[in-house]
């Protein structure tokens, strides 16, 4: 009888030994991730996404200025410009 307890017994020790000694995973830590897109976000929202946008909108003035608008490129620059700087109120809308 005691020959037949030792697998339960040693089976036991080990899963007790195995929970006592665990760690969280390191994956589950996304700080760098995270840090990585809050800074690309606050960049094209920030002060130089508003120069970059400020740049874009005096290339269509200027091209309507010389009169060789194109206006899908005044419009594809207008929309995006929209969604960039709209994009945390869309996203707060969901």
């Amino acid at each position: 009888m005691g020959i037949l307890n030792k697998p339960f017994h040693l089976a036991a020790l080990s899963i007790i030994a195995t929970l006592a000694f665990m760690n969280p995973a390191m994956a589950q830590d996304l700080s760098p991730v995270t840090t990585f897109f809050t800074t690309i976000g606050t960049a094209l929202t920030g002060t130089l996404g508003r120069a970059v946008g400020l740049v874009a909108l005096c290339a269509v003035g200027f091209l309507f200025m010389t009169g060789r608008m194109n206006w899908m490129f005044a419009g594809s620059i207008l929309i995006g410009l929209v969604i960039l700087f709209g994009a945390a109120t869309i996203l707060a809308g969901f």
